[in-house]
């Protein structure tokens, strides 16, 4: 297996979690991307407002934001060099706000952090480090709307970076949130 397809299969693995995590807490509400959602369910862009350069500045690496294609949209900040992090974002709407998101989701082993970032109701971080990567995942809460990201590093990687480069992108994401 090369380093690129196991860099994906882990972020696949990464993602998905999160997103059974996510469905468990009331599930995705685009109704863009899911046809039986709301019509009264707002609709938003994580990446409306996401810059990737003090992203890539905490990192000391290049990211490119991708925002997939019109029939599969996605949010992503992808490296520049091949087999560089990666980070992936989503979000929910959630009238039950972090706390209680965070209560039914089935957190992998990691240390949890409730970091501050400017702006939010609340914020937390995983992180998992492994002896073939580094894993993190963030959430933060603005008003009813909870975002995330999911990241990862292969080996060699620079945790403290990873680490700063996810507060990093929990702040923009917290002030590109709607009001």
């Amino acid at each position: 297996m090369t380093r690129r397809t196991s860099s994906r299969l882990l972020l696949a693995a990464l993602a998905t979690a999160l997103a059974a995590t996510i469905t468990g807490c009331g599930g995705a509400t685009d109704p863009k991307a899911d046809p039986s959602a709301s019509a009264s369910t707002p609709t938003f862009d994580p990446c409306a407002g996401l810059a990737a350069a003090p992203v890539a500045k905490a990192l000391g690496a290049g990211l490119k934001v991708d925002r997939g294609t019109t029939g599969s949209a996605r949010c992503a900040l992808l490296p520049a060099k091949k087999g560089g992090p990666t980070y992936e974002l989503n979000y929910l709407w959630f009238d039950g706000g972090l706390d209680a998101a965070f209560a039914t989701m089935t957190i992998p082993a990691g240390t949890v952090t409730k970091p501050k970032v400017a702006g939010a109701d609340a914020a937390r971080l995983i992180v998992q480090k492994t002896s073939k990567a580094y894993y993190i995942s963030g959430f933060v809460q603005n008003g009813n709307l909870i975002q995330s990201l999911n990241g990862i590093a292969l080996k060699p990687y620079a945790a403290a970076k990873m680490h700063r480069a996810a507060l990093v992108l929990l702040a923009e994401m917290s002030a590109n949130a709607p009001s």
